[in-house]
């Protein structure tokens, strides 16, 4: 832990990880995205007293304690760092900064505010949608192994019946939740001339007309009994977690593609492992995301037995990297560093009218009668009147 001194009269930030500061010294980062993250770094040290956590992984209880011994005003962390209702129930927590789109790691605590990183990630996490996609109907991951443990020898030539796979142009992509990163996985592939279809809670009709091929379709159990592919994008919250249940996945077509870069618990992975053990589904796979994460050793092992068992389906597994670009992951850390300083400078309402809060805490954005009374309820209300 480091402390900057003489600060006494400054708010007091926690930052849960030292890769917010040294994410500026990867040599993958641009050089615009490495000044602009030193250049915030200083001035957040100008307005506040930082405590800056080594662990990259702190627990639970390390969060807790920190928070706690110092009293901590403004918490900056990223989606592998859980924020309990323990810590937010610590008074003199007022907001919390997370530079990760998703903030369900963060308890939702009525008086406090959250912050998050939207529309950053959407173009990196459809890139990487359409290539594990392609890379689970081509079987490239599989065809590598293949080449690469020694087992293409002489006597395995090339013949026309030989590593047979689908393309997308036979196929329909069945999108299940259409926000940014729904979008913009049609931007992408619409040229192709792939059919897209796509479900929401929202009828998207501005976007279909710049994209008159596209077809929206208004009950999700639809999508299950017809698609070819379903690539989730929906958001994780109490209505979501589990949804893709054993009643929908039993729906879906023989040798279909389940895709999920978008949160692992929207996935109700024992009835998923218990229903490809039992073979009552024949589904290929590609998953961006778990529930937990990392995914558990017994969790994987059951995987692995499933796919020795059952040699014709495909599973394609990638650790969370969906937004793993260089300059998106520091343009992650600028968001989070903004969002710190401007809770840090703010005085008065309209100084967090131009943060980047979660989508029910949006409303601050537009203050009016009612707005300001349902502000007062939270922390940094009080906050505000002691400066």
């Amino acid at each position: 832990m480091k402390l900057v001194e003489n600060m006494d009269i400054f708010p007091k930030v926690y930052l849960t990880s030292s890769v917010f500061h040294e994410i500026a010294n990867h040599e993958k980062v641009s050089k615009d995205k490495k000044e602009q993250i030193e250049k915030l770094w200083q001035e957040l040290h100008k307005f506040a007293e930082v405590f800056c956590d080594n662990d990259r992984f702190p627990s639970e209880q390390k969060i807790y304690d920190v928070v706690k011994q110092n009293n901590i005003d403004f918490i900056g962390c990223h989606i592998s760092h859980p924020i309990t209702k323990a810590i937010l129930e610590i008074p003199s927590v007022k907001a919390v900064c997370t530079s990760s789109m998703g903030f369900n790691h963060i308890f939702p605590h009525p008086g406090i505010l959250i912050t998050h990183t939207p529309s950053i990630m959407d173009k990196t996490v459809a890139e990487l949608t359409i290539g594990i996609i392609l890379a689970n109907l081509r079987n490239i991951v599989g065809l590598h192994n293949y080449l690469w443990d020694g087992k293409w020898d002489p006597d395995l030539k090339w013949d026309l019946d030989e590593n047979l796979n689908k393309s997308l142009d036979s196929l329909t992509l069945w999108i299940i939740g259409f926000g940014e990163i729904g979008r913009e996985v049609t931007r992408r592939l619409y040229p192709w001339g792939i059919k897209i279809v796509y479900y929401d809670i929202n009828r998207d009709q501005d976007f279909e007309i710049k994209f008159p091929k596209l077809t929206f379709i208004e009950k999700m159990e639809d999508v299950f009994k017809t698609a070819d592919i379903i690539s989730l994008h929906i958001p994780l919250n109490e209505l979501t977690n589990g949804i893709v249940n054993a009643s929908l996945l039993k729906q879906m077509k023989k040798n279909a593609l389940l895709v999920n870069t978008a949160r692992g618990a929207i996935l109700n992975f024992p009835d998923l492992i218990r229903l490809l053990k039992s073979k009552e589904i024949s589904i290929n796979l590609a998953f961006d995301v778990f529930e937990p994460e990392p995914i558990p050793p017994e969790t994987l092992n059951e995987f692995k037995k499933i796919a020795e068992d059952r040699l014709e389906l495909r599973f394609v597994f990638i650790p969370h990297s969906g937004s793993s670009d260089a300059d998106t992951r520091a343009t992650m850390t600028i968001v989070l560093l903004t969002n710190l300083i401007k809770l840090c400078k703010s005085e008065e309402p309209d100084d967090i009218k131009d943060l980047k809060l979660i989508p029910l805490q949006r409303m601050f954005k537009n203050l009016n009668k009612t707005t300001l009374e349902k502000l007062k309820t939270y922390r940094i209300w009080k906050w505000w009147d002691s400066r």
